[in-house]
């Protein structure tokens, strides 16, 4: 018996110039087709070589042997698949196939560490899409050779999502903490949470559907010190008011929006490879409400210990 999984492969990634120049942007299909035959073949066999050195298939102990096929060049010139969630950029189809691990061990797939994207790998004969990290791995097909079902893929969008608050995302996680310095009630930090989530899930959805267009790699620095900035006044705020004003809830919901730019950038590409945008994108978006209110917790039972103190109002 045979696995078959389908990567949704980013046409910028295949090209070691491209992979080299971190001002570039993601190319869009327009390139993408009018490439010639021969940038064409250079582009199959450059993402082939890449894919060989940074994605390792075994069933745990030992090596499984794979096979790497690209549908767009079934014919010549090439025909790109061009699916909504595309959104007019440089993607095409490649398909790894190979024999399932002997005595119904699990089929083990590993991202080598390093400066690579994540993939959002799904299957020929499922709507189930799975995340992939860079060091890490995950069980592409179970014991037994089971197909992961859809709640897996949820849960795995809902991990990726929490993942990137706990523990990458710092910045994220700062600002969350700030949020508590001001009130212990959890009613209005709950509150403060759910405004600032749907604040930056407007932004991710709006990036990830091009409707906010791709902005150039150079511009994220200043994306962050926009959000360094937005940390900085809840700070100062939580110093200069005593109790929760309407106009914090307004406040709170304009920074997400700016947060959200930074989420777009770490999140949006994966998304987009996963053939469907609402389910990975709802399950992310709740994977980083939950980070939001695991460091709201933790937060709060750090300070509990000094909440009582005099000096700790002053």
């Amino acid at each position: 018996q045979k696995w078959s999984a389908q990567i949704r492969f980013d046409a910028g990634i295949a090209l070691p110039s491209m992979r080299a120049d971190k001002e570039s942007l993601q190319p869009d299909r327009a390139w993408l087709v009018e490439q010639s035959p021969r940038q064409h073949a250079q582009l199959r066999g450059e993402a082939e070589a890449y894919l060989r050195s940074c994605l390792h298939f075994s069933d745990g102990e030992s090596e499984i042997p794979h096979t790497l096929k690209f549908p767009a060049w079934n014919i010549s010139p090439p025909i790109f698949r061009d699916p909504f969630t595309d959104l007019g950029f440089a993607y095409f189809d490649v398909i790894c196939s190979g024999p399932l691990p002997q005595d119904t061990r699990p089929l083990r797939v590993t991202l080598a560490k390093g400066e690579h994207p994540d993939f959002a790998i799904g299957f020929v004969d499922s709507t189930s899409i799975l995340t992939l990290t860079p060091g890490n791995t995950i069980n592409l097909i179970e014991s037994g050779g089971s197909l992961p079902s859809e709640q897996r893929s949820f849960w795995n969008f809902l991990s990726y999502g929490y993942r990137h608050v706990i523990p990458d995302g710092w910045d994220h996680a700062l600002f969350i903490v700030a949020l508590c310095c001001l009130s212990f009630a959890w009613r209005p930090l709950l509150a403060q949470s759910l405004i600032f989530t749907l604040g930056h899930s407007i932004t991710l959805a709006l990036c990830i559907t091009d409707t906010i267009p791709a902005f150039p790699p150079n511009s994220m620095q200043w994306i962050e010190v926009l959000i360094a900035a937005t940390i900085v006044y809840v700070a100062l705020e939580n110093i200069c008011i005593s109790r929760i004003r309407p106009h914090r809830l307004m406040t709170i919901f304009l920074f997400g929006l700016v947060h959200g730019l930074g989420f777009a950038a770490v999140l949006g590409n994966t998304i987009r490879q996963a053939n469907s945008i609402p389910t990975p994108l709802i399950a992310a978006n709740l994977g980083v409400e939950l980070g939001q209110i695991s460091i709201i917790a933790a937060t709060l039972i750090c300070l509990s210990k000094f909440r009582n103190r005099a000096y700790f109002h002053k």
